[in-house]
């Protein structure tokens, strides 16, 4: 069959790829990520799959129509500080402001952690005179001189971007724009990014956050993504290149060369999806959804509740706030690659330093001695040395057992085995924490949720995770060891617009919002058709972002109408903020005037349902004959014989008895015991941990 999509998903250790051809149906691939040249990674992955399917690099991408990626160049440029050398334009008096922050400390109670730093160093940061005020009135003109002498410093600083935010551009963006057409006149190689079009919130320490992240990654996506279009078009792709962004959609790469702060979390902001459309696969009734992630690197968490997809503008990355609309993910440093070592007191630590794809972990040989959940897994005898990574890797067991020894068994007076189990434990224990940040302590009870576990390292560990989280069922899908690429498979094509204008209910302004939301309007529509968005796919969500007057915060509201034009369409938008808030907070208040500080649209190309996706029927075909393979179970009381199955071999409507193991290419899943494991019509693994009787000599405890 002919290829009509590929989409993949660049991780920290692995590049994911799914392979959809013109029937709809999938095949899923992994490369190891190249650290410092994210397209040789791609393209060792494209040559690969062509490999594989018997052709030529130039034959698959000539016949695909659609290249989708998800890309971390953005998130691991900010972690790691390699971001472009930035200067900032800001108002006079206001140079702090991205040292002040919003006050106060991300950790209240450590008296001893310092200050951040901010994002764009002062002597980088420019005050230049002017003003307007916060009703888009000029107080003091643009001092057009100042700006020339402070592009003349910038020059000799050697800055590679430059952001401009002005205390009042989204009341009226006149000084801000002027400032980019001087810097388009006196220097115009240099990329610009202005607070207004980046972020135009009220909120200034977040409008010039944004706007400086947004700078500072310019140069860098620019290099990355050109390279990438250049080197396929040059081996025959003349498809659509589209990238995915923070609020988990697909976007052309126009957009994110002219927003790049967009490809912050870009990846990751998938899964939410991957878990709802697999959930929805699978029949689950409630759309109440856990998904995770466990990849080589980390351990990426998104709660759906009733099938919305939790969204935010709090999206951080190494503290710095990058504030646009994304789709809320928890990401800690738990993953495959995640290394073990012990402390001076004795205690076990695993992550969130992580081996990564080179030296990765001891059992790769790549160099690599530090021990990691990897080799863990190895060494409990739960992974096949052979054909790992879908055949990639030879892994070695000896290795592995050294660099536990040497690390932990030895300082903590363990056999290699017991350390393993050890280290597996203490890393289930920080993804049970995890999950629990963003579900007990906001009050949210897990045990009404489906469990969606993604991720070549997650089946090991979902079961578990499930169990001690009260959980009743776990999902491994099939495409589990690549689910961030089968989001972005299955993902919208989708983009934010937004616009600043501030009214009140008690004295609304019909006509200033009836012209927003026409220029939003028109906005969205340009953007559909430049990505070919067929009439009958397209959509357009209008939010507001709403507050009582007094309230410091927002809500985002959607609004029941696109257009506000009379006081019945006003009232509308008034009782969805009253109903949005008493759900939020238990509290209406409908006496109180509804402030109005920002008009959103989010302009959505639906993706279209593949035929291949249809679930196929129950077989009558009977189980293989499952191989044996000992492992080390430590609450077991040492080595077990477990039944592992093919789940290619295993035929629909299956099922299987734990304790067992059940393999696929990329991925192998552990079935506990007093647990069943069956076969989805969409050859899923779904695990049902309602108690049973344990297998005899098992307790139900084993795992």
């Amino acid at each position: 069959m002919s290829v009509h999509s590929i989409s993949l998903d660049i991780g920290g250790t692995f590049t994911d790829f799914v392979v959809r051809d013109d029937q709809g149906a999938i095949e899923t691939y992994k490369s190891s990520t190249t650290s410092g040249n994210i397209s040789r990674g791609i393209f060792n992955g494209l040559d690969m799959i062509a490999q594989r399917r018997g052709t030529q690099l130039e034959t698959l991408l000539g016949e695909c129509r659609s290249f989708s990626c998800g890309t971390t160049v953005a998130t691991n440029a900010i972690l790691e500080r390699k971001t472009s050398r930035t200067g900032l334009l800001c108002t006079d008096g206001f140079r702090d402001t991205l040292l002040i922050r919003e006050g106060g400390k991300t950790d209240t109670y450590n008296l001893w952690v310092d200050f951040p730093a901010p994002y764009v160093p002062r002597h980088l940061t420019f005050g230049i005179r002017e003003r307007i005020n916060a009703e888009g009135g000029i107080e003091t003109p643009l001092d057009e001189a100042g700006v020339r002498a402070a592009i003349a410093a910038m020059k000799q600083l050697g800055v590679e971007a430059v952001a401009v935010s002005l205390l009042w551009s989204i009341a009226n963006p006149a000084h801000e724009l002027r400032i980019g057409a001087i810097l388009a006149e006196d220097w115009p190689e240099i990329p610009v990014s202005l607070g207004h079009m980046v972020h135009p919130t009220i909120r200034e320490y977040r409008r010039a956050s944004a706007s400086s992240i947004d700078a500072s990654l310019k140069p860098i996506v620019y290099r990355n993504v050109n390279e990438i279009r250049q080197r396929l078009e040059s081996n025959g792709f003349d498809g659509v290149l589209s990238f995915i962004t923070s609020n988990g959609g697909r976007t052309a790469i126009e957009e994110v060369m002219a927003k790049p702060v967009y490809l912050c979390m870009s990846g990751p902001s998938a899964i939410s999806h991957a878990g709802s459309e697999i959930a929805r696969m699978e029949g689950v009734p409630h759309g109440n959804i856990i998904t995770v992630d466990m990849g080589g690197t980390s351990f990426d968490v998104s709660v759906t509740t009733a099938w919305r997809t939790p969204m935010h503008r709090e999206g951080s990355i190494g503290g710095e706030l990058f504030g646009v609309p994304s789709v809320e993910v928890l990401t800690i440093g738990a993953g495959g690659g995640s290394i073990a070592r012990v402390d001076a007191g004795g205690f076990i630590h695993v992550g969130p330093e992580s081996a990564g794809a080179f030296p990765g972990p001891a059992c790769y040989g790549r160099g690599g001695g530090l021990p990691t959940v990897t080799d863990a897994n190895l060494a409990r005898g739960l992974l096949e040395p052979d054909g790992f990574a879908d055949g990639q890797m030879q892994l070695s067991r000896a290795a592995s057992g050294e660099a536990i020894a040497r690390e932990l068994g030895d300082r903590l007076g363990m056999s290699v085995e017991e350390a393993a189990s050890l280290i597996c434990v203490t890393i289930e224990q920080n993804m049970v924490g995890a999950i629990e940040d963003i579900t007990v302590r906001r009050g949210v009870d897990p045990r009404d949720f489906v469990l969606v576990s993604g991720g070549s390292a997650g089946g090991l560990h979902a079961a578990a995770i499930a169990r001690e989280l009260g959980m009743r069922q776990v999902i491994i899908p099939r495409a589990a060891g690549v689910l961030s690429a089968f989001g972005i498979d299955r993902g919208d094509i989708k983009f934010n617009f937004a616009r600043s204008l501030f009214t009140s209910s008690d004295r609304f302004d019909y006509a200033g919002v009836e012209q927003v939301m026409r220029s939003l309007e028109a906005e969205g529509v340009a953007y559909l058709n430049r990505m070919n968005v067929p009439a009958a796919r397209r959509v357009l969500q209008f939010t507001a972002e709403a507050r009582y007057e007094g309230q410091v915060w927002q809500l985002t509201t959607p609004l029941p109408q696109a257009h506000i034009r009379d006081q019945a369409a006003l009232a509308l938008l008034v009782e969805s903020f009253h109903v949005l808030h008493e759900q939020h907070y238990s509290v209406r208040a409908p006496q109180d005037a509804v402030e109005i500080t920002e008009w959103n649209l989010v302009a959505i190309g639906v993706a279209e349902i593949h035929a291949a996706d249809a679930a196929a029927p129950a077989s009558d075909l009977p189980l293989p004959t499952p191989k044996r393979r000992a492992a080390f179970l430590k609450e077991a009381g040492g080595s077990i014989d477990l039944p592992v199955y093919e789940l290619q071999a295993m035929p629909v409507g299956s099922s299987v008895p734990g304790p067992c193991l059940i393999q696929d290419k990329l991925t192998v899943s552990l079935v506990p015991g007093a647990s069943r494991a069956s076969i989805s019509g969409h050859r899923s693994i779904v695990i049902d941990l309602s108690p049973e009787s344990p297998a005899p000599g098992h307790s139900e405890k084993e795992f």
